[in-house]
């Protein structure tokens, strides 16, 4: 984070157990939302000490899907950090999924900038760095 200078960083497969938050042994706020009763799953974000006072709000949805809200002009911006189920999921609780993520678009409020990030757990296909550069790296799925 302080090499590359970034003040939030999302976070994905936390592997903590239910929500909060906690601040870092430098001073850095780690906000996160996980099942209550297994190390699974789990999100959140890494905030920067220095700008931990524009946090708004953090609220939890899910083991899945966390927002962040930051007070900046001329716009405020919330923040999805999501954690999509694999393909190997029933279908139910990837339609479940889809729907709280809609949720959580629709309750942003309008004027924010929105940004929607995470692991969607995508199989891309081993020609997607050269398909889609400077979007998928070289460590794409073999399968398609």
């Amino acid at each position: 984070m302080d090499r590359y200078r970034w003040n939030i960083l999302g976070l994905c497969e936390m592997r903590w157990k239910n929500f909060g938050e906690t601040t870092t042994e430098e001073g850095h706020k780690v906000f996160f939302s996980a099942k209550e009763d297994k190390h699974e799953h789990g999100v959140g974000f890494l905030v920067h000490k220095d700008i931990v006072n524009t946090v708004m709000g953090c609220r939890p949805v899910s083991s899945r899907l966390i927002t962040i809200r930051l007070r900046v002009a001329p716009f405020n911006i919330t923040i999805v950090q999501a954690y999509a189920p694999t393909s190997d999921y029933d279908d139910n609780k990837i339609e479940e999924f889809c729907d709280q993520l809609q949720n959580v678009i629709d309750q942003t409020p309008k004027k924010d900038i929105l940004v929607v990030q995470g692991d969607w757990n995508a199989k891309m296909g081993r020609d997607a760095c050269r398909n889609w550069q400077g979007i998928c790296g070289p460590f794409c799925n073999d399968d398609t």
